[in-house]
């Protein structure tokens, strides 16, 4: 089983962060994508992923950090060229929630960062709240462009039945964070039941939002599984099959050189 987006070096000290490695892999999680949301998170990300083989890493401005300088192509790139094994481009997208009067900013770096994607020819991570209706504006502008050629995900996906329904028609992935483990989300458990299973990807988001029975604790790859289940029981299969499919989506979207 693949953890598709969590941030491992995020508030964790290298001691922490290899003690959660450790548990991921005996709970059956054997690789994971690590994300860095600002230049600052890059250092000990890149020393986690030459330390782990196992372990890939993925890098962009979280909308929360667009007002943290100007968001370019040459500054992507860069942050990319630092270390082979940073796979995709992200996360990236919009986020109202908290400072929606950033909206400008947030749609100008969303943009930046679909066509810093397609220019190294990598698969995007697209973080999206309380921003649905230009989510799709951008992600259709783009696709009419051939902008997402090389794929992208809506990672902790919390929107709606339309929204997901948009993307799988885009081609987009859809990935499952321990969200839908709380006991409040079953609109959310409804939205997911009717995605593919061939567009469907499994994460923990870790740090943040550990799934049931874990939750308010300090989330980690380990507890991945738990969000499996909870996928394995919407769609009426086996663990052991939603581990074996979100695995070769993982592979189609981010390591297409890769057997699945």
């Amino acid at each position: 089983m693949i953890d598709s987006h969590c941030h491992l070096s995020f508030e964790r000290t290298p001691e922490q962060a290899a003690a959660a490695i450790d548990r991921a892999f005996q709970a059956g999680v054997t690789r994971i994508l690590s994300v860095a949301c600002r230049e600052e998170e890059l250092p000990p990300l890149i020393d986690l992923m030459q330390e782990n083989a196992f372990i890939d890493g993925a890098f962009g401005i979280h909308p929360e950090y667009v007002t943290q300088g100007e968001v370019t192509i040459e500054r992507l790139v860069k942050a990319h060229l630092s270390h082979p094994r940073l796979i995709a481009v992200g996360e990236t997208g919009l986020d109202y929630c908290y400072s929606p009067e950033t909206r400008s900013r947030q749609l100008a770096a969303f943009e930046t960062h679909i066509q810093a994607a397609y220019q190294m020819k990598k698969p995007l991570i697209i973080h999206t709240r309380d921003a649905e209706e230009d989510t799709i504006a951008v992600l259709q502008a783009a696709s009419a462009k051939g902008l997402l050629r090389y794929g992208a995900v809506l990672h902790c996906f919390t929107g709606s039945a339309e929204l997901a329904a948009e993307a799988v028609r885009l081609g987009l992935y859809i990935s499952a964070s321990g969200i839908i483990t709380f006991k409040r989300a079953e609109s959310l458990r409804a939205v997911f039941k009717g995605v593919p299973l061939n567009r469907l990807l499994v994460e923990t988001d870790a740090p943040y939002l550990a799934p049931e029975p874990y939750r308010g604790k300090v989330n980690e790859p380990a507890y991945l599984v738990e969000t499996a289940k909870m996928l394995a029981d919407l769609k009426g299969i086996s663990v052991d099959d939603i581990a074996r499919q979100t695995t070769a989506n993982f592979q189609t979207l981010f390591l297409k050189r890769e057997a699945v």
